[in-house]
């Protein structure tokens, strides 16, 4: 089993800082949100942090709760960005759970792709909960 850091996209990784006002009120629109992510840039922070898990020698393992409508999208965005990665996990299209409850289910895809979570990042504190329950050692709630 490959050691990996996990890194959570949207809020994380690549700064939605600026339209995260579509996902809020009653005019929520995450068609636009997600669309408008391809002109978000990464976090420096956690884009340096991904980095240094790599030249440490840990898998990349991506995830989101983005609906794998947009994984071109996001393939785009990554490659844009020179963000290699070693797997990408995403919520399946019409998959309107919790994203606590998908990302539940994505760790379970992950641990079947013989893959153990050393240490996360991740901006939805449940979320954050759920990695530590699952047993990873260093979660960084961002």
């Amino acid at each position: 089993m490959r050691e990996a850091a996990l890194f959570d996209l949207d809020g994380t990784l690549c700064d939605t800082s600026s339209i995260e006002h579509l996902t809020q009120g009653a005019d929520r629109d995450y068609a636009a949100f997600h669309a408008a992510s391809a002109g978000c840039p990464p976090r420096a922070d956690v884009l340096e942090a991904l980095e240094d898990a790599r030249r440490r020698g840990l898998a990349i393992v991506l995830w989101t709760g983005r609906e794998f409508v947009w994984r071109d999208l996001t393939l785009d965005w990554l490659a844009g960005h020179g963000i290699a990665h070693d797997g990408l996990y995403m919520r399946w299209a019409a998959d309107y759970r919790p994203a606590v409850t998908v990302k539940a289910a994505l760790l379970k895809d992950i641990d079947d792709d013989d893959l153990r979570i050393v240490e996360a990042w991740e901006d939805d504190e449940p979320v954050a909960d759920l990695l530590r329950e699952s047993g990873v050692g260093a979660v960084h709630l961002v």
